[in-house]
């Protein structure tokens, strides 16, 4: 009995092995593809999605691939970070033991462009920007709204000290994203004192307008991953997203181009 448990331990401690090791040995494949392809300066980080990985690996077929690339330098936002999630993926060639992948495949792909608060906040001149938002129950109070419904109306609250501001006390407004085709505007509407309206705001009233308009951020966004028109926007904690998606993707690594057969913005 002890030598029959103690071979049962040493195959589920080689099939840890194997799925740790191949899965580990994709995601570096795809991610060298990646950098080729985009010519980027490092690698990106890849994510095999999904339990266990090692038979997705072996088909060819793989639940969702999470990619990302860190502190991209932009000028309309500092560094940004660029996502993508590619849902139903498939790769080519789809053999894990083959090393060059000239193509990616997916069901849907959904592409990022994540701005930071601290980016955000040197690229505006407000060092000392933070994000955040109204709780849900201020956009769908009656709790039937879907996700996407919320993100899209959600208010931004931006809290930082403005040059107008006594003895540098940072105050908050609340703000609107809106964007138009390529250009994301987050509009500042009011200065938030508060639910109950009993935060006093630290500057003069002659000011005020100033003051709220040194909120105002315009930024010009040319993609998402991979090759997208910026669909939405929406605040994620501390963070702006602009996202977009599509179905039914190829993405060709070899030409580093995208194409599809059938999409949503």
């Amino acid at each position: 009995m002890r030598k029959l448990i103690l071979g049962v331990l040493v195959l589920l401690a080689a099939a840890i092995l194997a799925e740790l090791g191949t899965a580990a040995y994709t995601e570096h494949r795809i991610s060298r593809a990646l950098r080729d392809s985009a010519q980027l300066d490092s690698d990106p980080h890849v994510i095999l999605r999904g339990f266990p990985v090692l038979p997705q690996i072996i088909t060819g077929e793989y639940d969702k691939i999470d990619i990302q690339v860190e502190r991209v330098p932009t000028d309309y936002a500092g560094r940004v970070s660029l996502e993508a999630a590619l849902t139903g993926a498939r790769i080519t060639p789809g053999r894990w033991y083959q090393q060059r992948i000239t193509a990616l495949a997916a069901d849907e792909l959904t592409g990022r462009v994540v701005m930071g608060q601290t980016e955000l906040g040197r690229r505006f001149d407000l060092p000392d920007l933070r994000l955040s938002f109204f709780p849900v129950t201020f956009i769908d109070a009656f709790d039937a709204a879907t996700e996407e419904v919320i993100n899209r109306f959600r208010p931004v609250m931006l809290t930082a000290t403005p040059p107008e501001s006594i003895d540098d006390e940072p105050v908050t407004v609340e703000a609107r994203l809106r964007l138009d085709g390529n250009v994301l505007t987050i509009e500042p509407l009011r200065f938030y004192n508060g639910p109950y309206r009993d935060r006093d705001i630290p500057i003069p009233e002659e000011l005020r307008e100033r003051a709220l308009r040194s909120f105002k951020m315009t930024m010009t966004i040319p993609e998402v991953p991979f090759s997208q028109q910026p669909a939405y926007a929406y605040p994620q904690g501390g963070r702006i997203v602009v996202e977009a998606a599509v179905e039914n993707v190829t993405l060709d690594l070899d030409h580093d181009r995208a194409s599809t057969t059938a999409g949503r913005p």
